[in-house]
């Protein structure tokens, strides 16, 4: 047998796919609301000791040791959602690790949608965001870009645009590559055309 006879995976093997197996695994056994509060807790670095004993906390975290406990616990929540799993995302947005904040930037980004739905993208949180796109973590920088574009409303423009106007001329062709996307997002999502800094012809 040859390498070309052996079939290539279906997805790509990273962190973010094992994890959502794992997830859904987890919510196989156990429950969508029961592993949303594991997240949390993993999240905000509180795992109960049940959830250590019971192998709950390992189930998720797994053993390849590519993403820490709160990664984990942030990521998770974008595969597992509950309502209140929002204030612990934005609470994250402060982590001393920069791969938590970043993580916690993608979820919100990616369950705008459902925080706008429920009244939980507020001022506050775009602020916290924003304060996120100076982030000495390039990652987490390019995360709040795109969370911006996500979760900024109407109202939040003056204060958004200029933060992600700016991102787009970084010397980071990913950052500024993020905050073009974001700006564009914005421009479809708000009806604001003139936004979109690439206007199609």
């Amino acid at each position: 047998m040859t390498s070309r006879d052996l079939p290539l995976p279906v997805e790509p093997q990273t962190p973010h796919t094992r994890l959502a197996r794992r997830v859904e695994a987890a919510v196989s056994a156990r429950g969508e609301a029961a592993v949303a509060g594991l997240a949390v807790r993993l999240l905000t670095g509180a795992p109960t000791p049940e959830d250590v004993t019971s192998g709950a906390a390992r189930d998720l975290i797994g053993d390849d040791g590519e993403l820490t406990p709160g990664a984990t616990g942030a990521l998770a929540l974008g595969v597992v959602w509950h309502r209140g799993a929002a204030g612990a995302l934005a609470a994250a947005l402060d982590a001393p690790e920069p791969e938590v904040r970043a993580a916690a930037l993608l979820v919100l980004a990616a369950r705008a949608d459902r925080l706008r739905a429920d009244a939980q993208a507020g001022r506050a949180l775009v602020e916290a965001v924003t304060a996120r796109a100076s982030d000495a973590d390039p990652q987490v920088r390019e995360a709040a870009a795109s969370a911006l574009g996500a979760l900024a409303r109407a109202e939040d423009l003056s204060a958004v645009e200029p933060v992600l106007s700016a991102l787009v001329m970084d010397v980071d062709p990913e950052l500024a590559t993020a905050a073009e996307l974001a700006l564009a997002h914005l421009a479809a999502r708000l009806d604001r055309p003139e936004l979109d800094p690439t206007p199609q012809a």
